[in-house]
C-alpha cells in the first residue's frame, strides 16, 4: 500500500518550529501595524515576540528580508481566502468579480498593514514566489467568472476572459494603492470598479 509523504503527521519538533515560524510572522506584522515598516528590526520582532535574536536566525536565516517575505505572504494568502469567500456568497457574475474589489480595498484601507501590503512590501519583494498571491489568484478567479458568464450569454461574446481579467487586476492593483496611500476613497473605488465590470455585460 502506497503511503502519501504529504499526508504523514508531523512530529512534535515540527510542530513547534512551525509554531514559532508563526509567532515570529505574527511579531513582524504586529511591529509593522504599530511602529512602520522603518522599525520593523530584527530586534524589535525578538523583543514582540519573546524569542531570542538566535532563535529568529536559525528559522529565517535570510532575517529581517525573509521574515518581511513571509509576513507578506500571510497577507496575500489571508486575502485570497477572504476573497474566496465573499467570491462564494455572490449572487452572479458581476458579484463574484466586484467582490474582489471589496476584499482589496478593505484589506487596503487598514490603517495599521494595508501600506506594507499594498505600498512598501511590493518595493521590497520584487520577485519570488510571496509576490502576486493576492493578484495571480484574483486573474484566475476573475476569468473563470468571466468565462462562465459568457457561456451563459451574460457577458459579451467578444471579451477575451484573460486579458479582461489581468486587466481588471490590474486597475484594482493600482486603487488598492491609492487607497493604502490616503490618495484614493474607497467607496468611489468600489463603485467605479463595478461600473466598469458592468462594462462587460451582454446588450
Amino acid at each position: 500500500m502506497d503511503v502519501d509523504t504529504d499526508e504523514r503527521p508531523t512530529s512534535l519538533r515540527e510542530r513547534r518550529q512551525q509554531r514559532t515560524r508563526r509567532e515570529l510572522v505574527d511579531a513582524v506584522l504586529a511591529v509593522v501595524a504599530s511602529a512602520g515598516l522603518a522599525e520593523t528590526t530584527i530586534d524589535r520582532i525578538s523583543a514582540e515576540s519573546g524569542i531570542s535574536r538566535g532563535t529568529v536566525y536559525a528559522h529565517f536565516p535570510g532575517g529581517r528580508d525573509e521574515l518581511l517575505r513571509a509576513a507578506y505572504a500571510r497577507l496575500g494568502r489571508q486575502l485570497v481566502g477572504r476573497t474566496r469567500e465573499a467570491v462564494l456568497a455572490a449572487g452572479d457574475w458581476r458579484g463574484r468579480i466586484v467582490a474582489h474589489a471589496r476584499a482589496m480595498f478593505d484589506l487596503a484601507g487598514d490603517p495599521r498593514i494595508g501600506h506594507f501590503y499594498n505600498v512598501s512590501g511590493p518595493t521590497l519583494i520584487v520577485d519570488g514566489a510571496e509576490r502576486g498571491i493576492g493578484s495571480g489568484a484574483s486573474v484566475v478567479s476573475i476569468r473563470e467568472a468571466l468565462e462562465r458568464a459568457r457561456e451563459a450569454g451574460e457577458v459579451d461574446p467578444g471579451v477575451d476572459a484573460e486579458a479582461a481579467a489581468v486587466l481588471l487586476v490590474g486597475a484594482l492593483r493600482e486603487a488598492a494603492i491609492g487607497v493604502a496611500a490616503g490618495t484614493m476613497d474607497p467607496r468611489r473605488a468600489y463603485v467605479s470598479f463595478a461600473r466598469l465590470v458592468e462594462g462587460f455585460a451582454a446588450r
